[in-house]
This record gives C-alpha cells, sequence and structure tokens, in this order.
C-alpha cells in the first residue's frame, strides 16, 4: 500500500538541496538546504518558504512535513474569509 508523503513533491536539483513544488504550481514555493554543524557533528535541514526561513529539522522527512503544513496554511489563509477579500 502507498500512501502520500510530502517528500513526493521535493527535486534535488543539486547535492543537498531539495525544491518542494505543488502539483498546480511550475515555481517552487519553498527550499530545504542541508548544514552539516562540525563543531557539534550532527546535520541540520533548513527549511525556507517564499524565501523566509520558519524553522530548522533533525531530518528530512520532518523538513519536508514541516514545509508543506506551511504552504497548506498559506493556501487556507489565502481562501478564507469573504469573497472580497476584506475581514
Amino acid at each position: 500500500m502507498t500512501t502520500f508523503h510530502p517528500i513526493f513533491l521535493t527535486t534535488e536539483p543539486s547535492p543537498g538541496v531539495w525544491l518542494m513544488t505543488a502539483r498546480h504550481e511550475v515555481d517552487p514555493f519553498g527550499r530545504i538546504e542541508i548544514r552539516r554543524l562540525p563543531s557539534a557533528g550532527v546535520v541540520r535541514y533548513k527549511v525556507t518558504f517564499r524565501g523566509d526561513v520558519i524553522g530548522w529539522s533533525n531530518t528530512l522527512e520532518h523538513a519536508c512535513v514541516r514545509l508543506y503544513a506551511a504552504n497548506m496554511k498559506h493556501d487556507q489563509d489565502v481562501h478564507d474569509g469573504p469573497p472580497n477579500g476584506r475581514r
């Protein structure tokens, strides 16, 4: 059985950089970059949504979920409210 996971929306154009694009869009809405911290000996994933850093994750899977959730919230906020957009 296969299930959907946001990681399926990503592409890796260069090593260590993933772009997430919605199925109905041409341009990516977010970016995930791997960052190695040699002093601490850990790997972190920088999550960027529409040009703004929204956080850091310990795994690529969590970074994808976080970026997808930010896009879903953005889309919901755009469509909330009356038809003319005023609140």
